[in-house]
C-alpha cells in the first residue's frame, strides 16, 4: 500500500452503496481494502478502479456470515498501519414475516449486519487511535430502524442495534480523534432491493420522492463525517419524515401504507405455515427412507 495516500476499508463493495463508496474514494485518491464474498465481481471491480484511478487496492474474498472469514478480515484490518476510513456496508435483506423467513437466514443477518460490524470496529480502533491522522468509521444502517413495519423484523432489529452501537461507541472513542457515523438511507435505487424476496410491484408503488440517488447518499455520508451528529439521514424529505415519525399517529399511518404497498392486508396464518413445513419434513424423510 502507498503509505502517502489515505486508506479506506470497505465491506460489500461490489454493488450498490458499497460500490459507489469505492468509486468515489478511489476518485479522491484513497488506497482501498475491499472485502467481498463474490470473488469474480471483486476482481472485476479492482481492475476497473485501478485502470481508472492511480490507487492501490487489496482484495479480500470473505463471506461475512462465516466466523472463519470474519476472523480473516479482522487479521487484515489489525495488520494495517493506517486506516482513515472503515465502511461496514456488507448486508442483505429478506422479504417476509418473521415466522415465514427461514431462521438460518435471520441468524446469518445477525452475523453479517452486527457481529462483523462489531468485530471490524474492534480491530480498527486500536490502529486509528495510534495513528497521527483522524480515523472515521461509517456503519451502514437503514432508515428502517426508525419505523416499525411488518415484514422487516430482523433487518430492522439488526440495523437498530448497529445505530445504537455506533452512538454509544462514539462516546468512548471521541478522545482518540475517531468519528463514528451510522448511515441511515431510505430507498436508494440499487440492486439491493431486487435481491430481496418480495413482490417487485412493491418497489414500483413507492413514490419518487422517497428515493434518494446513490451519489447523494455517498456525498451526504462523507460530508457528515465533519459534523457532530452520529446519525446521518440523506435527503431533506427523509429528515422530515424522521421527525414526523416521532408522533404515534404518523407512525401508524406509515405502517398501514407499507402494508398497502406490499399488497398485504394481514399477517400469515401460522397453522398454514406449520403445515407446509410438516409436508416438507415428511417429503425429506420419505426420500431418505427410499
Amino acid at each position: 500500500m502507498n503509505e502517502n495516500n489515505s486508506l479506506a476499508v470497505i465491506t460489500g463493495p461490489t454493488s450498490g452503496i458499497g460500490k459507489a463508496f469505492a468509486q468515489e474514494l478511489a476518485n479522491q485518491g484513497y488506497n482501498l481494502v475491499l472485502v467481498a464474498r463474490n470473488k469474480p465481481k471483486l476482481q472485476e471491480l479492482i481492475r476497473e478502479l485501478t485502470d481508472k484511478f492511480n490507487v492501490k487496492i487489496k482484495g479480500v474474498d470473505a463471506d461475512l456470515s462465516v466466523a472463519e472469514d470474519i476472523a480473516k478480515v479482522e487479521k487484515v484490518i489489525s495488520s494495517l498501519s493506517r486506516i482513515d476510513l472503515l465502511i461496514n456496508n456488507a448486508g442483505f435483506g429478506v422479504g417476509g414475516y418473521f415466522i415465514e423467513v427461514p431462521l438460518s437466514k435471520q441468524l446469518d443477518m445477525l452475523t453479517v449486519h452486527l457481529n462483523s460490524t462489531i468485530r471490524f470496529c474492534r480491530a480498527a480502533i486500536p490502529v486509528m487511535a495510534n495513528q497521527k491522522v483522524k480515523g472515521n468509521i461509517i456503519n451502514v444502517a437503514s432508515f428502517a430502524v426508525f419505523i416499525d413495519v411488518p415484514g422487516n423484523v430482523m433487518y430492522s432489529t439488526t440495523k437498530s442495534a448497529v445505530v445504537h452501537f455506533s452512538k454509544t461507541l462514539q462516546c468512548e472513542v471521541k478522545d482518540y480523534n475517531i468519528k463514528i457515523q451510522a448511515l441511515c438511507p431510505v430507498f436508494t435505487p440499487t440492486s439491493f432491493h431486487e435481491s430481496i424476496n418480495r413482490d417487485l410491484s412493491f418497489m414500483k408503488n413507492i413514490p419518487d420522492f422517497f428515493w434518494t440517488p446513490v451519489d447523494d447518499v455517498i456525498n451526504s455520508s462523507l460530508n457528515g463525517l465533519h459534523s457532530g451528529s452520529v446519525i446521518c439521514i440523506p435527503g431533506r424529505f427523509n429528515k422530515l419524515i424522521y421527525w414526523f415519525n416521532k408522533f404515534p399517529l404518523f407512525s401508524i399511518l406509515i405502517q398501514k401504507l407499507t402494508l398497502m404497498l406490499n399488497n398485504r392486508d394481514k399477517a400469515p396464518v401460522i397453522n398454514e405455515i406449520d403445515e407446509k413445513k410438516k409436508e416438507k419434513v415428511s417429503l425429506v424423510e420419505s426420500e431418505v427412507v427410499d
